[in-house]
């Protein structure tokens, strides 16, 4: 690694030799009243045919900075539902303008619509955001059917989040490993109206944590800034039974800005599904039909308090608190039909389970930030901690038309994870463009896991040991990172190293000796960016990428609740490393974009969940590494905007994957060719109507041991802007035609299963919001096109 300090070196001197100077425009976009307009559009364009030269989009404080070379310019600011402003700038030094005022348009009535809506997608070249507000099919939903909504992201039915048909995805709130997304079942406690946008990356830099070789999904939380007394209050109401709301606060003044949100969610979540699985051995079989049925009542409490603290205009300091709480009732109802070799009924055994569920996640910050006196130089810490617990005990009971008598089982899992983190990030400019980025990170996590099965024996309950243990997974990763980047006329360049050392230590009560495993790796990555024109740009990247086992793929048990098949953990599985290359051409439209990537993946030491026929009867689906993966993709996102009121984003993601390895000794390989897609089509009514119709489809794909079929379904939302804009009531329908079922199909020498799930029938949503002192940001200004016309239609 060596080479690497040099090329930085090298890589930054040469910003002193460029051959032409750029000089900064600056300001604050604000209304009459001094208010900041949050997210303003602000445009340089060219004399005398308005070309766009370069754009923005202003901070959540309205301020904004645009470079361009010396010359003359005129300068276009626009917000929605104010007058736009266009004034000319002569650029020969650093330009600072202070605030800019724009003076509200009258012109809007009841009757007329805004044609600027906010972009559903904004497409990048390093990553890709994705508006939550714009999709009318979020409303009154939580963060894992908000992710669905997502081009090339996927949830299956256990909750397990893909990226590009890749489930080894990192997960972050605001840009940080949370509580609140570390398992499938907490992003369905997370509301999405606390949600402003995700941030989709598939090919990060040194700069963020290794872990995630799909790629980073970066939840931002809303924050407002906006001075004086400001929030929304909302309630949701749908069917099957879901109620709940929730309000955001916020207060600013002069250095201080507090912020409060809290929600409450009340839902029931039935799902039922079909199984068929034979059993196959050298000297007997085993054939059944599961018939499968839930209701999952929850009631969860989630909210957050924090504030800054302004010290100066240079360095502010950051606290908040994060709270969520849960109390579940839940019943399961499975039903076995015994077949004989012609599939004709022998006996039916009937296992009901009923289960109480207790969780809390406490979960605290603090930042502190510093803008150095160099514009653009910035130097951020952070420290955070959580505990998060999680609480559950089931009773069984089965009966059989086999036998009289029934029999009694209970369980315990008992997990408790804590978490500290702390971070410090220092980005220096160096010359008119160039910057040098570095960083450290230190994260402690340590999950306690005390599980336990005992069945009723006449009068006694009896404990399989091999039921009953404690499992403790403790690891901590130390990072330290540089990068470096300059521009070049219009070639752009970026290159940076990342150092972790991990030192993991799992340990199981009944055995004798723990697992220790520690390793330190380097995580390289590099980026070139070509500005062919205004419109069009490309770019290469590679970087490498890790993904550690999580504690499901490590504990030896979890849930007992089907005593015919279980998963379970594996404490000796080893890391994935995966090498990523990708190629991008963004290109603009007057009317719209349209992003294309080309990629490539290698992965070794690939984890794979391997079923197996234990001596005992039941199903083992256990993780293991035993394959390379090669992984082959064109994925294409893109934007139009035909007319004032219509608006189509759709998103492709075509892959082939070839996964070889070595499992019981027989090497085997599995081709696939697979895709999905996303389509959303928005369209603006009169009277303030906004309607979205939306489709899913993921078409079939192959696995080592078997193939999940083709699902599609729709969702359509309907929302509807009410007294001046302070209010929105919403509805939408999730799975209009009913169709979202998985179905998965395993065949082995010894195993053929083939199963039918639906995790939540079609459902129906009402929700009310109710904002006071603060915009729609449904409807503000985008720059979803190069057309920045304010037009207007009836």
């Amino acid at each position: 690694m060596k080479f690497y300090p040099l090329l930085l070196c090298t890589l930054l001197h040469v910003s002193s030799l460029q051959a032409q100077q750029k000089f900064p425009v600056s300001g604050r976009a604000v209304d009459t009243k001094k208010e900041p307009l949050a997210y303003a559009d602000v445009s340089i364009l060219q004399l005398p045919d308005s070309s766009l030269v370069t754009g923005g989009i202003a901070d959540d404080k309205g301020d904004f900075s645009l470079d361009a070379a010396p010359g003359n310019y005129l300068l276009s600011v626009e917000y929605l539902g104010f007058k736009r402003l266009v004034f000319p700038v002569r650029l020969f030094q650093d330009l600072r303008l202070g605030d800019i005022t724009l003076k509200e348009d009258f012109g809007e009535l009841e009757g007329i619509s805004f044609s600027a809506q906010r972009d559903l997608m904004e497409l990048k070249l390093d990553k890709r955001i994705y508006n939550v507000d714009a999709d009318l099919n979020n409303q009154g939903t939580n963060a894992s059917e908000m992710l669905e909504n997502i081009p090339s992201v996927t949830v299956d039915a256990e909750g397990n989040v893909s990226l590009r048909g890749n489930q080894s995805v990192r997960i972050l709130i605001d840009g940080k490993y949370s509580g609140f997304a570390s398992t499938a079942d907490a992003l369905k406690q997370l509301q999405t109206d606390r949600i402003e946008r995700v941030e989709i990356i598939t090919n990060a830099s040194a700069r963020y944590d290794a872990q995630g070789d799909a790629g980073i999904i970066n939840i931002i939380l809303k924050k407002n800034n906006k001075d004086g007394f400001n929030g929304s209050v909302n309630l949701r109401g749908g069917y099957f039974p879901e109620y709940g709301g929730g309000l955001n606060l916020n207060y600013r003044k002069n250095k201080f800005n507090y912020f409060l949100s809290y929600n409450i969610n009340q839902s029931s979540s039935p799902a039922n599904s079909t199984t068929y699985q034979r059993l196959r051995s050298a000297d007997t079989s085993f054939t059944y039909r599961q018939l499968y049925h839930h209701d999952r009542d929850k009631l969860r409490h989630d909210g957050t308090l924090g504030m800054d603290y302004d010290i100066n205009d240079r360095h502010t300091l950051s606290a908040a608190v994060n709270f969520r709480t849960g109390a579940g009732n839940n019943f399961y109802d499975r039903v076995y039909e015994n077949l004989d070799a012609a599939d004709i009924l022998t006996s039916r055994d009937t296992r009901l389970e009923d289960n109480t569920e207790q969780e809390e996640l406490l979960e605290a910050t603090l930042t502190f930030k510093r803008k150095l006196k160099k514009k653009g130089g910035e130097w951020n810490t952070e420290v955070k901690m959580f505990r998060d617990r999680d609480f559950e005990r089931s009773d069984y009971r089965e009966t059989s038309t086999a036998y009289t008598e029934s029999r009694k089982e209970k369980s315990h899992a008992f997990v408790t994870e804590q978490f500290f983190l702390f971070q410090s990030d220092y980005i220096l400019p160096i010359g008119a463009e160039g910057k040098l980025e570095t960083g450290v990170r230190s994260q402690w996590r340590n999950m306690d896991n005390d599980f336990g099965l005992s069945r009723l024996e006449g009068e006694h309950w009896e404990a399989p040991g091999r039921f009953n243990d404690r499992f403790n997974y403790d690891e901590k990763v130390h990072a330290a990172y540089l990068m470096g980047s300059n521009t070049f006329g219009k070639l752009g360049a970026q290159l940076g190293v990342r150092a972790e050392y991990s030192d993991i230590t799992t340990e199981q009560a009944s055995l004798a000796s723990p697992h220790h495993k520690q390793y330190i790796n380097f995580f390289p990555s590099a980026a070139l960016s070509y500005k062919a024109s205004e419109t069009g740009t490309f770019q290469l990247s590679y970087s490498r990428r890790i993904q550690r086992p999580g504690q499901w793929d490590l504990m030896p048990f979890m849930k007992f609740g089907d005593n015919r098949e279980m998963r379970i953990g594996n404490p000796d599985i080893n890391p994935e490393f995966t090498d990523v290359i990708e190629g991008g051409w963004m290109q603009y439209f007057k009317q719209g974009s349209l992003l294309s990537s080309l990629y490539y993946r290698r992965t070794t030491d690939k984890i794979e969940r391997m079923a197996e026929a234990g001596a005992d009867g039941i199903i083992y689906r256990i993780p293991m590494n035993i394959a390379g993966r090669d992984a082959t993709g064109l994925e294409l996102n893109g934007s139009y905007n035909p007319y004032n009121w219509l608006r189509l984003t759709s998103g492709f993601n075509f892959f082939y994957q070839s996964v070889t390895g070595t499992y019981k000794g027989d090497a085997f390989r599995t081709d696939n060719f697979s895709w999905t897609n996303r389509t959303s089509v928005n369209i603006t009514l009169p009277y303030r109507i906004r309607m979205q119709v939306s489709s899913n489809y993921q078409a079939p794909s192959v696995h080592p041991q078997g193939k999940t079929l083709a699902i599609f379904y729709g969702d359509f939302g309907l929302s509807k802007d009410l007294w001046k804009n302070n209010a929105t009531i919403g509805v939408n329908v999730r799975d209009v035609l009913n169709s979202r079922r998985w179905k998965n199909e395993t065949n082995t020498a010894t195993i053929y299963a083939i199963s039918d799930f639906q995790w939540r029938p079609r459902s129906i949503r009402l929700t009310f919001t109710y904002r006071f002192n603060q915009p729609n940001k449904e409807t503000r200004n985008n720059r979803g096109s190069f057309d920045s016309s304010q037009d207007m239609e009836g």
